[in-house]
C-alpha cells in the first residue's frame, strides 16, 4: 500500500545512447562526451547570455564623466578582485584536474581489467573503464566551473562599475570552459595514456 514515489520519465537502460538511468554512468566514450558536451555548452550559454544581459544595461545608460574601458586608480578595486578571482580559480581548476585524473589514471592503471582493442567511440567499456568516465566528467565539470563563477561574478563587478575591462576575464573564461570540453578523442586519449 505504501509504495515509494517513482519517476514515470527515467529512460530505460536499453536506451541506446540515450540517457542513463539513475545511479549508472556513461558505458561508452561518445556518450560520455555527449553529456559532457551538453553540460559544457549550458555554461558556457549561461555565462554569455548573463553577461549580454549586463553589458546590455552598461550601454543603455552609460555614465557621463566616465569611459567604459578604463584601467584607472578609480577603478582598480574592482578589477583586482575580479582579476585575482579569476586567475585564483583558474589555477585551481587546473591543479584540482591534474590531481583527480592522476587519481583516477592510478586506479585504472591498478585494475586487472582490459580496455577493448581496438579502442573505439562507441566500443562497451568495463567498469574500471566507466568509472574512469565518470571521474572525467567529475574533474571537466569541477574545472568549468571554477572558471564559470569569475565569469559571473565579473559581469557582475562589469554592472556594478560601468568598466567593459571586466570583458577580459569574461572572454577568458568562455574560453577556459570551451578548451576543457570532453570530445570523444580527448577521452579516448586520456583512457590509453592511463592504462599505459
Amino acid at each position: 500500500m505504501n509504495d515509494p514515489a517513482q519517476n514515470p520519465y527515467v529512460a530505460s537502460s536499453t536506451t541506446p545512447g540515450g540517457l542513463f538511468p539513475q545511479g549508472r554512468s556513461a558505458g561508452t566514450i561518445n556518450a560520455a562526451a555527449r553529456i559532457g558536451t551538453v553540460i559544457s555548452l549550458a555554461l558556457i550559454s549561461g555565462v554569455v547570455m548573463i553577461t549580454v544581459i549586463l553589458a546590455y544595461l552598461v550601454f543603455s545608460n552609460p555614465p557621463e564623466d566616465q569611459q567604459l574601458l578604463r584601467f584607472d586608480g578609480d577603478a582598480m578595486l574592482f578589477l583586482i578582485i575580479g582579476y585575482g578571482i579569476f586567475i585564483g580559480a583558474a589555477g585551481a581548476a587546473i591543479v584540482l584536474r591534474g590531481i583527480m585524473k592522476n587519481q583516477a589514471a592510478a586506479q585504472l592503471k591498478a585494475s586487472a581489467e582490459e580496455l577493448p582493442r581496438p579502442l573505439e567511440g562507441d566500443s562497451p567499456l568495463p567498469p574500471s573503464g566507466q568509472a574512469f568516465l565518470g571521474t572525467v566528467a567529475t574533474y571537466t565539470l569541477i574545472g568549468q566551473a571554477l572558471v564559470e563563477g569569475p565569469a559571473i561574478i565579473n559581469a557582475i563587478f562589469m554592472f556594478i562599475d560601468n568598466n567593459l575591462a571586466h570583458l577580459i576575464p569574461i572572454v577568458l573564461a568562455v574560453i577556459g570552459i570551451a578548451m576543457q570540453i570532453p570530445t570523444p578523442g580527448r577521452i579516448k586519449t586520456s583512457l590509453e595514456d592511463a592504462k599505459r
